[in-house]
């Protein structure tokens, strides 16, 4: 009886005197969550304190009774992350699902694979949920729904874009941080990269020079493929839309052990299309596009390395009229493009956060014109023995970027330090002498400097040797601060710079018809871009929120342009003509709950008019809105999405000055895209089917007119943007 009482009294004495409490993590179904990240903020003897901890297998946490002021951060895969104060009578936290946005890495300008939400610069990600319910083929039909982005046409040279106001000379495109190489008068086709091993797309606006060099000076676009995952995995993808496209791709990933293999291509072909039929001549050519890709990965304890191989083959037939009389003949022209990408990307992480990373490989883009004479009796080509009628350009590019970085979390300062060496040839009868070379040999460093938990700093600077031009040393600084846990800020200030392509330096075609000279005094151009930037993010039940407000301001300098030289004999060289600038401002909004998710964004962009200049009657800028939206939603019953795109482009003013000194206005017509499609799953997302409509608006060509002069005389032209309205459908099998 005696121990009884002892015992009973123990268990009240230690009851009444707990130095600890238990808080409970569960889900919206009062379920245990196991393993939670938590980060315990709390007084103690008036200090205030932090701790890093994880709640048990049971997801219960333990408490000091004697701390005070305790709030949580519990952060766990799949879920939001949760900020509350808890207490010994207010002990239960539940934390909910974050199925529609988990949480997104990138890489893009990162020290590590980083947070959307921790980086210092604002990445944007467009997954392949993303890709799969827009329906887009290639990466030109994925930009053409995003905000601040113009995608212009050309139906022989194909599809280019500009970010913030600046052309497409200006932007940096990547595929897993390898520069995209073949710039026909001055931009990579969009067309050619087509999406169908793309896991994401990043994009960031803005200067990224100091990382990525010349180009990168308006923004940059990096493709991120698909990671094999199993040890045995197929997939296979078709795809019709009625304007006469037949696609079909697959892949399949093997995996031994720390062995990672993937092999994947497809064919992309488009009959040609008008839309006045003339039988023979189509204002959208026929093309055929062929591609491969291999890709083995292997990871060894701290040591991981990938080598990729792609080749591309495209073909596109320009179709002549009927020569008269008799309309027996016609000329054609075939355009062949061959692409060869090949690198190797060895990554080895040291202790404490640190990391080596090494990518190199090589490059090779060749683009073949030849004109032939076609009997359309009997059908026989002939190719024309005409210097001017025939054409070869060939690039390549031998490249090797290597980074050091520190990267920790509980760190007050990381860095960045690396190298990059890129030695790019241009051959081609139009190229003086045949052939010419270009190498550029970089260092650059960045640090990150946190001088508390809401503050980030990163000073960076690049300098650079090159062997056809002197370059400028880039600096850049990144300010992001936290307001609140949900209220965010960057600043951000950036040097960028393009360096003279070699057909602006070297270019020589003289014939009937043109008289073009390059320049081999070009200066690089460079700029300044001063970005500020605003983001609200906020969790409410299995869903999230945000808004977003940011300004931008450009001043290109030394920009380089086509100008005419010699009225008398029209001789036309590239040179440095002096300033340009862009500036605007861009809203955008975003809400997903449960299976909803809707996004909603405004901009408005101002282009420099360099007639202003001394006159006037001419406003400095000139200004276009774009307004996009999108919506989406799952029906998880049927196991079906239903998604809508919509982007307006308001029409684009400016100003030109003839040789005679004229001073004439043109105006480029605002249009409306929309695209719509449901997905329909099968067998536990084994299967799906798309079906959808692009260009609902019916869009085809549209008004550019010039004003020569002044209001009262003037011509006009029609500019290409897309095929008009059309219809399609994709199945998709995984296995």
């Amino acid at each position: 009886m005696k121990h009884l009482i002892h015992i009973a009294l123990v268990i009240l004495v230690s009851s009444g005197f707990s130095q600890t409490y238990k808080v409970f993590v569960i889900d919206e179904d009062s379920k245990p969550i196991p393993f939670v990240n938590v980060a315990i903020n709390y007084s103690s003897n008036e200090e205030k304190l932090q701790k890093q901890t994880i709640t048990s297998g049971e997801g219960e946490l333990e408490i000091d009774s004697n701390w005070s002021n305790v709030r949580l951060k519990l952060k766990h895969i799949g879920y939001q992350t949760k900020f509350t104060s808890v207490s010994s009578t207010n002990n239960k936290v539940t934390m909910y699902l974050d199925n529609l946005e988990l949480e997104t890495f990138v890489v893009t300008g990162q020290y590590s694979e980083n947070s959307t939400d921790n980086s210092v610069h604002k990445v944007k990600v467009i997954d392949s949920r993303r890709i799969e319910a827009q329906g887009a083929v290639n990466l030109q039909e994925l930009m053409e729904q995003e905000m601040n982005i113009r995608v212009s046409q050309d139906n022989v040279l194909g599809s280019s874009m500009s970010i913030q106001g600046l052309s497409g000379e200006n932007v940096k495109i990547l595929i897993d941080g390898v520069p995209v190489v073949g710039r026909m008068n001055g931009s990579v086709d969009l067309s050619q990269i087509n999406l169908n091993n793309i896991e994401r797309v990043e994009i960031v606006e803005g200067p990224l020079s100091v990382n990525y060099g010349t180009n990168a000076l308006a923004g940059t676009i990096n493709l991120i493929t698909k990671k094999n995952k199993k040890k045995f995995g197929a997939r296979a993808e078709g795809y019709y839309e009625i304007i006469g496209q037949y696609n079909f791709n697959a892949s399949i990933d093997l995996a031994h052990k720390t062995h990672g293999f993937t092999f994947s291509g497809g064919r992309i072909f488009f009959d040609g299309y008008s839309q006045v039929d003339t039988s023979r001549v189509q204002q959208w050519r026929p093309k055929e596009q062929l591609f491969g890709s291999f890709k083995y990965s292997n990871s060894h304890n701290k040591l991981s390395y990938q080598l990729t191989s792609d080749v591309f083959e495209e073909l596109l037939i320009a179709r002549g009229e009927p020569r008269k009389p008799y309309g027996e003949t016609a000329f054609d022209d075939y355009f062949t493009t061959t692409r060869l990408s090949n690198a190797l990307n060895v990554n080895y992480k040291f202790k404490k956060g640190s990391e080596l990373n090494v990518l190199g490989g090589y490059n090779y883009y060749k683009r073949i014109k030849n004109k032939y004479l076609k009997d359309l009796v009997t059908i026989n080509y002939t190719l024309l023995d005409d210097p001017a009628s025939n054409d070869t350009s060939v690039f390549d590019l031998i490249f090797s970027r290597g980074t050091y970085s520190l990267s920790k979390d509980s760190s007050k300062i990381n860095f960045q330090v690396g190298y990059d060496i890129n030695v790019e040839t241009n051959k081609g009868k139009r190229i003086a002498e045949g052939r010419r070379e270009i190498g550029d040999y970089a260092v650059f460093g960045s640090m990150e400097y946190s001088p508390n938990e809401k503050t980030v700093i990163r000073p960076g600077l690049r300098y650079s040797y090159n062997t056809a031009y002197k370059t400028p040393i880039i600096p850049s600084l990144n300010v992001k601060y936290e307001w609140t846990r949900h209220l965010t800020s960057r600043l951000s200030w950036g040097r960028g710079f393009r360096a003279p392509s070699l057909k602006e330096l070297h270019f020589l075609f003289v014939d009937l018809n043109h008289n073009i000279l390059g320049n081999k005094e070009l200066k690089a151009e460079s700029s300044d871009n001063f970005m500020l930037q605003f983001n609200y993010k906020r969790g409410v039940k299995r869903g999230v929120y945000n808004f977003g407000l940011s300004g931008f301001y450009n001043v290109v300098n030394n920009q380089i342009s086509l100008v005419l030289r010699d009225a008398g004999e029209q001789l036309y060289t590239y040179t440095n003509i002096g300033q340009f600038f862009s500036q605007g401002i861009n809203f955008n909004s975003g809400f997903r709950y449960k299976t909803y998710r809707t996004d909603f964004g405004f901009s408005w962009i101002g282009r420099y008019n360099l007639e202003s200049e001394g006159n006037p009657e001419v406003d400095k800028f000139s200004y276009t809105p774009e307004v996009i939206a999108s919506f989406g939603y799952e029906v998880e019953k049927w196991q079906t999405t239903f998604n809508l795109f919509y982007k307006y482009t308001g029409k684009v003013l400016g100003f030109n000055e003839s040789e005679f000194g004229e001073v004439s206005q043109f105006e480029v017509q605002a249009y409306s895209m929309m695209d719509v499609s449901v997905i329909k799953y099968f067998f536990k997302k084994k299967m799906n089917i798309t079906v959808g409509a692009k260009n609902l608006f019916d869009v085809g060509n549209i008004n550019s007119t010039q004003l020569v002069g002044g209001v009262h005389s003037g011509g006009g032209s029609q500019v290409p943007v897309a095929w008009g309205r059309t219809y399609f459908t994709k199945l998709v099998l995984n296995f």
